[in-house]
């Protein structure tokens, strides 16, 4: 795409104006030498600033691009990524946050070792190494340059890995945690800006939000079963207990910037804020997904580009490099986090126990920077090494990656802080046995040959498995073995003591910066938010193709796998039902049921293509018309259709020759027993459809 002068300058001022920020912010500080400065900012860090850098250190161009796509296949369900913090938080706030700052912990591995042994911190600083630097350092830079040479064509991706990792690691290096907070805080508001401009400017284009809900209600559905093939409810009910409480409660790369706060009362009510940030965050990395599939589902076959090109189609000058500038600042966020937690876990966790015991805070404080230089360099080689191999779905590698790592560490931490019985020789076999023995049986083994499971076959379940497996060899070798004693295990075994705030805070704070009020009216926030929408999204139902009952006459019938086409990743499901027919009227006649009374609508999801043929539609034996949007003369408009026949031929303007088609039924009589919608064939083309919904 073509850049105005306005927009380049505006994103070349956010890299200069942000780097010469962070710097600048280190430069001040007194003690900028220090190694407490540089791992923990002195412990000086404001609720604010932790709040947001919580946030922006964890928004990416994994969400940008990589949920956005998920928004436009599944809809406001992926929202549950965001909401579900709620849980999580909570758990933060109220068991762990406590212990890790009256405490004094500066690392996660620290902490382990305070309640088992230093074997279990070393392990988990391994592990946290490989997942940090190799899993999310590579992929975030091979990601993050990827999106921006659609913008930049003129810097190719390889050249893009190293320009993000050199403006990341100027101020990362120079300054810590200090420089990379102070600096999260400035990304945070262009990210959340920039964001919400794309949004806003597209449910202007969309008719509002209201029309989005009329047209697409099936994209407002927020649990789908629990056999679906990305995101049952189920795992993400069962995520939030394994990777949920790793992420947010017991991962490093999130934990540092509470660590870092000046107070208690700063550490939790930074995440109180990150979660009042969460609660819009949806409507910034989903919602923009929902409508490039009702704007643009005729010219877009691939989900992951959907918020570029909504970017490129409608954005004026000007705001363009705003948003631009918000979508490096939520790379260069990440990156700044990853680099600065990793070297903290080296220098801290790895290089002083196991090589210099005696390391001096000057010692520390230089082995820090070294070993982010290392670090951000490992880091481009990844990222150069996944650019050279074709097919890597980034969002999806750091996703598995991350839980098929969490469940045994969650296991361990909270067991290990609720059960003082816990021993530090079953966290051991834990740790190695869940890594080691319970992932592989649970990911190659069970749910891949037995039966039962095989429905169930998603890296969500897999990980719930993993993290059960693992709390019972917990408990069970804990049986056996000697836990600490009692003294040792003061003020990492958590009790009620935890849910009231420190004795300082209560007596400095007035009564409305209370950390329950405000909790309280996150959490009632988040689950409004979800409540309303899942209460809307249960009037629709999404069955498909494949799993619906159906009849056939005069002609075949054969499942094509996701993935057949090329680039076309559109299809949801297992796959596209393919209705081959074997003259001009054969018909395909899928039977619905559905026991709620009252008028019911139908939709189809149905591919559009040179080899795909028009149809025409029956209810109940009486013809249907069809409805259906396509692209106007107006790059941004679409015009309605309506007629008794739906083409299916590729539209003018279509990335591909292949993209979908959502045709709905404005004929729609009473439900009175079972709906039979018939697709009559106008010739022997091909009908592929991939879902039907039903709207009550």
């Amino acid at each position: 795409m073509q850049l105005a002068p306005i927009d380049i300058l505006i994103f070349l001022g956010y890299f200069l104006g942000v780097i010469g920020f962070a710097v600048a912010v280190a430069w001040r500080s007194k003690t900028r030498d220090s190694a407490a400065d540089y791992f923990l900012a002195s412990k000086k860090l404001p609720w604010y600033a932790v709040g947001a850098s919580f946030v922006a250190s964890n928004i990416s161009t994994e969400h940008f691009i990589g949920m956005v796509g998920w928004g436009f296949l599944y809809g406001m369900a992926v929202a549950n990524w965001e909401w579900g913090n709620a849980i999580t938080f909570t758990a933060l706030i109220w068991i762990f946050l406590p212990f890790y700052m009256r405490g004094n912990v500066a690392t996660m591995p620290e902490f382990l070792e305070r309640r088992f042994n230093r074997a279990c911190r070393t392990i988990y600083a391994a592990v946290m190494m490989v997942g940090l630097v190799i899993a999310m350092l590579g992929g975030v830079m091979f990601a993050g340059a990827k999106a921006l040479h659609v913008f930049f064509p003129q810097v190719p991706v390889p050249a893009g890995i190293v320009l993000l990792a050199l403006a990341a690691g100027i101020y990362t290096v120079y300054g810590g945690l200090l420089s990379a907070v102070w600096a999260d805080f400035l990304q945070y508001c262009l990210l959340m800006t920039g964001g919400l401009a794309v949004t806003l400017y597209g449910l202007h284009h969309a008719g509002g939000i209201d029309e989005l809900m009329r047209a697409l209600p099936e994209k407002f559905i927020v649990f789908h079963p629990a056999d679906h093939e990305l995101i049952p409810w189920s795992g993400l009910l069962t995520g939030l207990l394994s990777v949920g409480i790793w992420y947010n409660c017991a991962n490093q790369f999130m934990i540092q910037r509470c660590l870092g706060a000046r107070s208690e009362w700063d550490a939790r009510m930074g995440v109180i804020m990150a979660g009042f940030s969460k609660a819009i965050l949806p409507f910034i990395v989903v919602v923009p997904g929902i409508i490039a599939f009702h704007l643009f589902s005729d010219r877009l076959s691939d989900g992951d580009k959907a918020w570029p090109f909504m970017v490129r189609e409608f954005l004026p000058a000007g705001v363009t490099g705003l948003v631009l500038a918000g979508l490096a600042s939520a790379i260069l966020s990440t990156l700044s986090a990853i680099t600065n937690s990793s070297s903290t876990i080296f220098t801290l966790d790895l290089y002083r126990p196991l090589l210099r015991p005696a390391a001096s805070d000057h010692g520390l404080h230089r082995v820090g920077r070294w070993s982010a230089v290392v670090i951000l360099l490992v880091g481009v080689g990844v990222g150069l090494l996944i650019a050279g191999l074709p097919g890597i779905t980034v969002f999806g590698l750091i996703q598995q990656t991350f839980f098929y790592m969490a469940a045994p560490i969650a296991a361990c931490f909270l067991v290990g802080i609720l059960w003082r019985g816990a021993t530090p020789a079953a966290a051991v076999v834990t740790m190695l046995s869940g890594f080691v023995v319970f992932t592989p049986l649970t990911r190659f083994v069970w749910f891949a040959k037995i039966p039962w499971l095989a429905p169930y076959d998603n890296f969500m379940h897999h990980t719930f498995v993993v993290l059960l497996l693992s709390a019972l060899t917990l408990v069970i070798v804990s049986r056996f073995t000697r836990r600490k004693p009692d003294n040792e295990l003061a003020g990492v075994i958590w009790t009620r003591a935890a849910l009231r705030a420190s004795p300082e805070d209560v007596e400095k704070r007035p009564v409305w910066q209370n950390l329950a009020l405000w909790w309280g009216l996150m959490f009632l926030s988040i689950a409004g938010l979800c409540a309303a929408t899942a209460l809307f999204g249960s009037r629709s139902r999404v069955i498909e193709a494949e799993r619906a009952s159906f009849e056939v006459e005069g002609g075949t019938t054969e499942l094509r796998p996701r993935g057949t086409l090329k680039d076309f990743n559109l299809w949801t499901g297992t796959g596209e039902l393919l209705f081959r027919p074997a003259r001009a009227g054969a018909a395909i006649t899928f039977v619905l049921p559905d026991d709620r009374r009252g008028t019911h609508g139908i939709a189809l999801v149905v591919t559009r293509g040179g080899d795909y043929g028009a149809f025409r539609a029956e209810i109940n034996g009486r013809p249907a018309t069809l409805a259906w949007r396509e692209p106007s003369g107006d790059a941004i408009r679409v015009v309605h259709r309506e007629a008794q026949v739906f083409p299916a031929e590729p539209r003018e303007g279509s990335a591909t020759g292949h993209t979908v088609g959502r045709v709905a039924i404005r004929s729609m009589p009473a439900a009175d027993g079972p709906l039979r919608l018939t697709l009559i064939a106008e010739s022997t083309a091909a009908i592929g459809i991939d879902a039907l919904v039903v709207t009550h």
